[in-house]
């Protein structure tokens, strides 16, 4: 029923879909051109550069001068922090208003001398949440600071991501201004990804993914970007596809988020303490936002990092501790090399992570979170039990080029859950 009409058409139906939801080509007409509805203007936009990583109540203080969206501001290392004044208009009550803000480099929102946001182009996070719904009294003037690290997500690394750093380097804001945001749009932009990634990810043999394909094409077929009361019945087909029951041995998968930070990669030690910040500030947005969310955190030291510089943030993220929504997983202060270290060193990571994590949130970790190491020692089994930890969570067993890891798929580049 669904891959006949597919069958010789795979890749044109496929470019017929990526194009729809493209942010580069047809944005014009079709539907990702239309998930920003009217814009404003802010009312005013200025800026002051910081030789060193400053505390806000610092960054308040500083001088600051008109900055012109497009110029350029740096070097790597330094940050740059912007005063915004804007103005929401009176005739859009009752809209979701956002602060759209596109820029290189990696920044944070600050509101009320707290954080609130994490910004950056190469996560696709470039856009704050002003109002859901602008009431009558509701304040329609807002003061926000950004601060804008002068580095990427990966660093600054000189043609290419794991190079040294380019000292030189500038950067700029390219967009920013009010918008409308259409959530009709977003959500169905994010069923039309998620059919769409099926597609790609699956064999092109799979009955599963020319449903998907068909599911996507049929949904363009319905849909008029410049319609939204077309949106229901398109959204209704995805439902449906994504509604259907892999008979009734299926898996039932419970997801949860996670943001890997490396304590010290491509960027300085204070860089790792602001993407901690970044990374769970926005975690907290977003989970009140979606009551059903859960996050999983590993790593003491980055914790302790953010109660040390961010109190307010770690205030708030006990609370969701309490609630069994925000978790900390691990055990160790850091999610350590498993080749060099001695035993010793790797009793002490344990002793120090267990005792963090029942003195700040009462609890005791039951597994060791290991994704991204590159070896792993014969004494951790025996290390983990006598730390109270039972579950091992880990990614790159099957990476291994001589021993195949037995519950694990030779050609996988998965995670392996084992119960001690």
């Amino acid at each position: 029923m669904y891959h006949k009409p597919v069958l010789k058409n795979r890749r044109t139906l496929l470019e017929r879909a990526e194009k729809f939801i493209s942010d580069i080509y047809f944005t014009d007409c079709n539907l990702r051109g239309r998930l920003y509805g009217d814009t404003c203007p802010l009312e005013s936009i200025s800026s002051c550069l910081s030789q060193r990583r400053i505390t806000f109540s610092e960054a308040v203080k500083l001088n600051y001068k008109p900055y012109k969206v497009g110029e350029t501001f740096g070097p790597t290392w330094w940050t740059c922090w912007f005063k915004i004044t804007l103005r929401i208009p009176e005739d859009w009550r009752h809209q979701q208003v956002h602060l759209h803000w596109d820029s290189d480099g990696e920044g944070m929102i600050w509101t009320d001398g707290q954080p609130v946001q994490g910004l950056t182009k190469e996560g696709e996070k470039t856009s704050y949440i002003l109002t859901e719904c602008l009431k009558d009294n509701e304040a329609h003037s807002k003061t926000l600071y950004i601060e804008l690290a002068c580095n990427g997500l990966f660093g600054a690394g000189k043609g290419s991501m794991i190079a040294a750093p380019d000292p030189n380097r500038k950067y700029s804001v390219q967009k920013a201004e009010l918008v409308v945001f259409n959530q009709e749009v977003r959500d169905l932009l994010t069923d039309f990804e998620m059919l769409v990634d099926i597609v790609k990810m699956l064999d092109e043999k799979d009955q599963r993914g020319y449903q998907a394909l068909f599911t996507a094409n049929e949904m363009v077929n319905l849909c008029e970007p410049t319609n939204p009361s077309s949106f229901p019945a398109a959204r209704r087909l995805a439902q449906t596809f994504f509604s259907q029951r892999n008979g009734q041995s299926q898996h039932t998968v419970h997801a949860m988020g996670h943001c890997h930070i490396d304590s010290a990669w491509l960027w300085p030690y204070e860089e790792t303490i602001r993407k901690c910040a970044r990374s769970w500030v926005t975690v907290i947005r977003l989970m009140e936002k979606n009551p059903h969310m859960v996050f999983t955190c590993s790593q003491a030291q980055q914790l302790a990092w953010v109660k040390s510089s961010y109190p307010g943030l770690f205030s708030k993220i006990q609370d969701y501790v309490k609630e069994g929504r925000f978790i900390p997983v691990g055990g160790s202060w850091v999610e350590m090399d498993g080749n060099l270290p001695s035993g010793e060193s790797m009793v002490r990571q344990f002793m120090e992570g267990q005792r963090f994590f029942k003195n700040e949130f009462g609890n005791y970790c039951k597994e060791f979170w290991l994704p991204d190491t590159f070896g792993y020692s014969a004494q951790l089994p025996q290390i983990m039990l006598g730390s109270g930890i039972t579950r091992f969570l880990t990614q790159k067993l099957s990476w291994n080029l001589v021993n195949t890891f037995p519950v694990s798929s030779p050609s996988s580049q998965g995670g392996a859950l084992t119960k001690l």
